[in-house]
């Protein structure tokens, strides 16, 4: 897995300017994804307090970068803005992403199967899954430590293809704000 590593050229200025315009606003942003050969710049942004953002505040975020696209000298052309919460099956792409949810389940899709030499006590039913759904129980710089079915274990991140969280709908409750 490539977690998302340091910015740089407009990606940079695309975070730096998102990161204010948030601050005014009280909102904090989960990920940025830029596409230069589309133009398409995607933000995902959330509320610290309830961990998700509303349709007013991606509203709000979006109209607040209005003035900087129309005066920003270094905007492109072809920018094509989107504003959204990161969603309940939110990607995870980055270390501060797997610990404010450890402890939650998370689904991973692995480039090779778990090590059964390793883990001899991995479950049969899961072995030659590359998608397995887990426990996050902490993580570190290079990898995460799980637990599938009573049987802890470590995934290094050069072994995830890719992550999401797995959101419980039975312990679901919705904010009221």
């Amino acid at each position: 897995m490539v977690l998302k590593g340091l910015r740089n050229g407009l990606e940079l200025k695309f975070y730096e300017l998102a990161l204010k315009i948030l601050k005014e606003n009280n909102l904090e942003l989960y990920d940025l994804d830029w596409n230069p050969s589309s133009g398409s710049l995607k933000i995902f942004i959330f509320d610290s307090r309830t961990k998700t953002a509303t349709l007013d505040d991606c509203v709000r975020i979006d109209r607040s970068f209005n003035p900087y696209i129309e005066s920003e000298e270094w905007m492109p052309e072809n920018l094509t803005l989107e504003v959204s919460s990161p969603g309940l099956f939110r990607q995870l792409n980055a270390i501060d992403h797997f610990k404010d949810i450890e402890g939650e389940e998370i689904t991973l899709n692995l480039l090779t199967k778990i090590d059964e030499a390793r883990y001899p006590d991995f479950p049969k039913t899961m072995r030659n899954n590359l998608k397995i759904k887990v426990k996050l129980l902490t993580t570190n710089n290079d990898s995460l430590s799980v637990e599938a079915r009573g049987v802890l274990f470590e995934v290094p991140f050069t072994q995830i293809k890719k992550a999401n969280l797995e959101t419980n709908f039975n312990n679901y409750q919705p904010i009221n704000e």
